[in-house]
């Protein structure tokens, strides 16, 4: 079977619900026509060349499977019937090509599962100090350990300032008779 590549563009105003049902609904075509997919990859949202329906951005998805002939132009009339792909591109790749890019489709998929894997990890070791720190954090007093608390020793500077007050009274009113 030869092998085919199609990439093609839709609005970035499409939630990503739409975009997922508009993603799926090609890719079934490609599925139900006995195609077999090597790669269904978003490529994510990019800056177009030029504006296209007044769209300056777009969101690219590539397509990479092994099919009959019937399968590519039952996709390609299908996407030019949705108002939800802006541009799309299919190329039937040469053998030599066809099998460099589906090794490269394979790292890649590995190389983004390698990612991910990373990710939770950090993730997981976050949540796991910050369990750490909250278990090591002295719990706030409760009402009872308060009122059984002692009351703090007064200070003995603020105690010399308030004594000392009445008696700068004191010594003022002498003076002023």
């Amino acid at each position: 079977m030869p092998t085919y590549e199609t990439l093609f563009i839709t609005p970035p105003t499409l939630s990503d619900d739409e975009e997922r049902t508009t993603v799926e609904t090609l890719a079934a075509i490609v599925t139900e026509g006995g195609g077999e997919f090597t790669a269904n990859e978003r490529m994510g949202r990019r800056r177009l060349a030029y504006p296209i329906r007044k769209f300056e951005d777009g969101v690219y998805t590539r397509f990479l499977y092994d099919a009959e002939i019937e399968v590519p132009k039952e996709l390609e009339r299908r996407i030019r019937l949705s108002d939800n792909v802006l541009r799309s591109l299919t190329v039937r790749l040469e053998d030599d090509w066809a099998a460099a890019a589906k090794v490269q489709a394979v790292k890649d998929a590995e190389r983004r599962a390698e990612q991910a894997a990373e990710a939770a990890r950090l993730a997981e070791e976050e949540a796991a100090r910050a369990a750490e720190a909250a278990a090591a954090a002295p719990e706030a007093p409760t009402e009872e350990a308060v009122e059984a608390a002692p009351e703090p020793a007064a200070d003995p500077a603020a105690e010399s300032t308030e004594e000392a007050k009445p008696q700068e009274a004191a010594s003022a009113e002498k003076e002023g008779e």
